[in-house]
């Protein structure tokens, strides 16, 4: 048995504890498929032969549990989108003020909007089963993008703008916005490598 389940779960990506729990399955039904086979005169070695070959090739197998991980992760990340990003953009807007701004500081502020606005939408419609295909895919892709957006832009504001107001309010500001950020990229992260696997 428990060469079946190593090859199983040798190519599998993806949260851990939904795997661990997948295996945890395939190994238990797998360890009553070869005390079945045992108790109706079997040896372990037929037995455990002739349930592999019930449950099919662990390739085979691999790559359904695969599928089921990528959709999983998907849509982790997808309500890390729906709810990071909003929540990052209140609190810049919240202390932005109402002053007026330059053209380019507008421009740069409405292109992280847009970039925010379509890593939100996708993350709503993986939440909500409008989208499925290339999902943990695509998920990965914009949040990555918004965050690299988001600091480009906030960077080139910093330098073209003006400065002044309290240090504090700001510097907390920033300390939730990278703590924010990590989190985004990090699940983007695992969206794209949970993605890119492939089970020959």
């Amino acid at each position: 048995m428990s060469d079946y389940l190593d090859a199983v779960a040798a190519p599998l990506k993806g949260p851990r504890r939904l795997r661990e729990d997948m295996l945890a399955e395939i190994g238990d039904g797998f360890e009553d498929a070869v005390a079945e086979r045992i108790g109706a005169g079997q040896s372990p070695r037929e037995a455990a032969r002739d349930a592999a070959a019930e449950f099919g090739e662990p390739r085979l197998v691999a790559a359904e549990v695969q599928r089921e991980l990528v959709a999983a992760q998907a849509k982790r990340t997808a309500w890390t989108l729906v709810t990071a990003l909003p929540a990052m953009t209140i609190m810049w807007d919240l202390f932005s003020g109402d002053g007026e701004v330059s053209l380019a500081i507008t421009l740069l502020a409405r292109l992280t909007d847009t970039a925010t606005a379509a890593a939100f939408v996708t993350g709503a419609l993986v939440l909500t089963g409008h989208l499925h295909r290339r999902a943990a895919g695509l998920c990965g892709v914009l949040g990555i993008t918004q965050v690299t957006v988001a600091l480009a832009c906030s960077a080139v504001i910093s330098a073209i703008g003006e400065g002044g107001g309290p240090v504090a309010p700001w510097a907390a500001l920033l300390g939730a916005s990278a703590v924010g950020s990590v989190v985004v990229v990090a699940s983007s992260a695992r969206a794209l490598a949970v993605a890119r696997t492939r089970i020959a």
